[in-house]
């Protein structure tokens, strides 16, 4: 089956790019700022300079992904949108989180700390470890988003930090939106346990009396919960008891260990200049895969992400050019993390124990920005400042009988604020320059300036070409650098400094005609600083001056430190084509990358776990009221972690499909039949250190309907 899916795949692609890559050219003149966009919907984007540009404007290659691209396909994650339609982004699954790399850049138990992921501007990475969730531990389903941008690179110039890979903004509707106005439900049923209910209601107008304003308000709720996915894995000798009866083989028959449940409460309203916006919701997902060396086929190994966050903006028009927005947030996330062992020797007689991991982290800040358009000028400026402080403890606690060990508290707080600017001057109605820089100072991590600089240049209102030099950084979290158990099996490391990637990059897009749009890049990269888990081989290579019980670094050879150790140079390039007719919506992307790791001026290597070739395609076509979608993903082969052999982990190739039906019953109804993983592919992909096996299959087929209602 796999040989054939691919060949599938292949030819798929290649008619595609048959079909799609024919030249055409037509030229008109615009306004700078207020362009109209020649490519389907008016496209506009947000995320790079924080106020509304024209794609071929930005300073920065991005993909937007409209409200139509997400209910034409079927994503309903921010996993399968960047899996399927970004252009060199991808995902991998380990039962517990979907890991995002891009253009050759994967780090092992990196829990996506180098992307930046925002809702509506606000940026959600939880301040413990910074990570960002795209699975169903985000934030909103995204029957609730209006589009999604996603930004290649290091772009978050306006943002500080965090973003080596780039920036996914995920920018929800509102009540006076056309798709989410008065009530709208979704119930969805499918295999493996699935069931999903999402109720949403929409409204807007104007206040009465002596200053009338515009007002919008958008809620929602859901729930989603799933049984999992049966597993009966091949069979590997651990080493160690993964078993309660002190069985050492890992993998065999496993049911009713991968269950998840995701509910969530979103609020967004809007009066004239201000607007607020609130969310609450968890996901608890079991760890089917049993990573740390925990007990296989059990459901006590659990992970639970729970994320609430306040947002209050204000923007205002001032005049003479002049725009000043304000706002103020406060974020909580708490994490659970319940992790069983075999192990008999801790609480006797009791066949094993408990690690119960809590932390509780709050996040506070604000941002002040003003931005001002003179002739051919936009000049954008602030600043933002965030209160980090975050409580943990953990223990051990007997599977059976009483008892409990000792409890492992912590309290550790940090800072992050941020200076910017950014010029966007256009001397030419054919050439635009982009300054801009920033300074940071973070706790952990210290201070670094960073500057981004772009050439544009638009010989032809339809066509932009893009020169982009940018520099970006990634604080090490709290976690890297704060962490300890008590000298079990982790240190600190109080003097981690942050990880800094520089990056070149050339870039262009083209309107070939208003139904077709032609995109490509290529770019360099270097990533110094790299920050990685180190075991401790002698007393003079642990940093920062932790010594152990005894007042001796000797006490701590064999422990984990994370420390900075690693350069990684990559490059590649990438094309893509879409192409929508009156029915008919197609896309084409393919990316290759090269990706090289040193550490400590040793030799280079291939950095495991990400594949040199990422390939997608679609197709849609509308008939009356039915519609018929597919998308096909391709990984290419990807090196296994070099630390636990050789080899790599093969290519696999999965498609998604959908069917949906619209009709009037009482109401408006839309049917949807979505099939991920259709032809069942039984493909692997690299699997990360803290798991037995070198290698993890793919997720299995899962069948979907659903009906959603509007009145």
């Amino acid at each position: 089956m796999r040989s054939a899916s691919r060949r599938l795949g292949a030819r798929a692609l290649a008619a595609a790019a048959c079909a799609l890559l024919w030249p055409g050219l037509a030229s008109a003149q615009e306004d700078f700022f207020e362009q109209a966009a020649q490519y389907f919907n008016n496209e506009r984007i947000e995320g790079v300079s924080k106020h509304a540009e024209d794609p071929k404007e930005t300073p920065a290659t991005v993909t937007i992904l409209s409200r139509e691209d997400i209910e034409r396909w079927g994503f309903r994650t921010l996993s399968e949108a960047l899996n399927y339609a970004s252009l060199g982004n991808f995902t991998l699954a380990d039962k517990r989180y979907d890991l995002v790399g891009s253009r050759g850049l994967f780090f092992f138990e990196d829990f996506n700390t180098r992307v930046l992921v925002m809702l509506n501007g606000h940026p959600v990475n939880e301040p413990w470890s910074s990570f960002g969730g795209v699975g169903r531990e985000m934030l909103v389903p995204l029957d609730l988003v209006e589009r999604i941008e996603i930004v290649y690179g290091p772009s978050s110039l306006l943002y500080g930090g965090y973003s080596l890979y780039g920036i996914v903004n995920v920018v929800t509707g509102n009540g006076a939106s056309e798709a989410l106005a008065g009530w709208r439900v979704r119930l969805t049923g499918g295999n493996q346990g699935t069931g999903e209910g999402v109720a949403s209601w929409g409204g807007s107008g104007t206040t009465g009396g002596d200053d009338p304003r515009e007002w919008n308000v958008l809620v929602a709720a859901g729930y989603y919960g799933s049984a999992g996915e049966k597993l009966d894995l091949a069979q590997e000798d651990a080493g160690f008891p993964v078993r309660f009866d002190g069985s050492t083989t890992w993998g065999g028959l496993a049911e009713g260990v991968d269950a998840q449940r995701a509910p969530f409460a979103f609020a967004l309203a809007t009066r004239g200049d201000w607007s607020f916006m609130a969310r609450t919701g968890l996901r608890e997902k079991e760890g089917a895969y049993a990573p740390y060396g925990t007990v296989y086929a059990d459901a006590e190994q659990t992970q639970r992400d729970h994320r609430t966050l306040l947002e209050a903006k204000w923007d205002k028009r001032l005049g003479n050019g002049w725009d000043v927005a304000a706002r103020a947030f406060h974020d909580i996330y708490t994490y659970r993390e319940r992790d069983p062992y075999a192990d008999s020797s801790v609480f006797p007689p009791a066949p094993g124990y408990v690690f119960a991991l809590n932390t509780d982290s709050r996040d506070t800040g604000g941002e002040l920005r003003f931005s001002r358009r003179l002739g051919n000028h936009f000049l954008t400026f602030g600043g933002e400042v965030r209160h980090r402080s975050l409580g943990r403890d953990f223990r051990l606690q007997p599977l059976t009988g009483e008892g409990v060990g000792p409890v492992t508290e912590q309290d550790t707080t940090g800072r992050f604020s941020v200076l910017y600017a950014q010029e966007e001057w256009r001397p030419t109605e054919t050439f635009t320059l982009v300054l801009g820089g920033n300074w940071a100072d973070t706790n952990p991590g210290g201070s670094k300036a960073q500057p981004r600089v772009a050439a544009i240049l638009k010989p032809d209102p339809k066509l932009s070409v893009k020169a982009l030099y940018g520099r970006g950084f990634r604080p090490p979290t709290i976690f890297e650098a704060s962490y300890e158990d008590g000298f079990e099996t982790q240190v600190p490391n109080p003097t981690l400094e942050s990880e800094e990637i520089e990056s070149w990059e050339l870039s262009t897009i083209w309107s070939a005609t208003s139904r077709l749009a032609l995109q490509g890049y290529a770019f360099r990269s270097r990533l110094e600083g790299l920050i990685q888990g180190v075991e401790i081989g002698a007393a003079d290579e642990v940093q920062g001056g932790i010594v152990g019980p005894s007042g001796s670094a000797d006490d701590l050879v064999g422990l984990l430190q994370y420390q900075s150790r690693g350069i990684v140079r990559s490059s590649g390039a990438g094309v893509s084509a879409r192409f929508r007719d009156k029915g008919s919506s197609v896309y084409l992307n393919f990316a290759w990358s090269r990706a090289r790791q040193s550490v400590d001026d040793g030799p280079e290597e291939n950095l495991p776990a990400s594949s040199a070739v990422l390939a997608s395609v679609g197709f849609s076509q509308r008939f009356g009221d039915w519609t018929g979608s597919y998308a096909v993903r391709f990984v290419g082969p990807h090196p296994v972690d070099p630390a636990r052999g050789t080899g790599d982990a093969g290519s696999f190739l999965t498609v998604a499909a959908r069917v949906s039906y619209k009709t009037r019953l009482v109401y408006p109804v839309t049917f949807h039949l979505d099939l991920r993983n259709l032809l069942d592919e039984e493909g692997l992909q690299a699997a990360s250190y803290v798991y037995v096996p070198q290698r993890l299959p793919v997720d299995g087929r899962r069948v979907e309907l659903s009906a959603e209602l509007r009145f």
